[in-house]
């Protein structure tokens, strides 16, 4: 019993160095983690359920987009979420790098995981951002390239055209990270990720 306890911690030893080495988090800052993620979720998974609770509490209380960041964070693909998916999400939603940022967003977007997103996929979103923000001056999302709008699909039209190089209908990764470099607005819709 004894050995099979040692196995245990050092398998955990060596998922907190694996998780360390993929997310900007330190040793402790990730046993931290662990420790409230076990005290919060004892079976070791959070449901969807249980995600879009704390969602509410965050002011995210569209389910759409709850389902959405449930998508994103949900790597394994199982319905749940769990330590490792969890710590991964948080990681490049609140320390990420302008890229993974922007590799998330777009996982977003691309509601049929088809690696790219359509108009429909980016519409769908928009609508409901701007349901979240509302459409206010301050809504980052109401801004592009120094002009506003007042609809999602206007946003949408005007988006396709300057990031859709390809001019096929749809935005790939390489596409969406270009134009996002071309056009900061998008940058400071991320924004709505980061800062809480």
């Amino acid at each position: 019993r004894t050995r099979m306890g040692q196995n245990q911690t050092s398998i955990k030893k060596e998922k907190l160095d694996d998780l360390g080495n993929k997310t900007h988090f330190t040793q402790k800052q990730l046993k931290e983690l662990n420790k409230q993620f076990r005290k919060e979720s004892p079976s070791g998974t959070i449901s969807q359920d249980e995600f879009n609770e704390a969602m509410n509490l965050m002011g995210v209380v569209d389910p759409f987009l709850q389902n959405l960041v449930f998508k994103v964070f949900d790597k394994s693909k199982t319905g749940t979420i769990t330590f490792s998916d969890f710590v991964n999400g948080l990681s490049i939603m609140t320390k990420g790098t302008q890229e993974e940022k922007l590799k998330f967003a777009f996982e977003m977007y691309d509601l049929d995981e088809s690696g790219y997103i359509s108009k429909e996929e980016m519409t769908k979103i928009l609508e409901s951002f701007y349901k979240l923000i509302g459409p206010s001056d301050d809504n980052p999302l109401a801004t592009f390239s120094g002009k506003k709008y007042d609809a999602p699909q206007q946003l949408v039209d005007e988006i396709f055209e300057q990031m859709d190089v390809s001019g096929d209908g749809k935005i790939s990764l390489a596409e969406y990270q270009e134009g996002a470099i071309k056009n900061p607005d998008i940058i400071q819709g991320l924004k709505l990720f980061s800062e809480s």
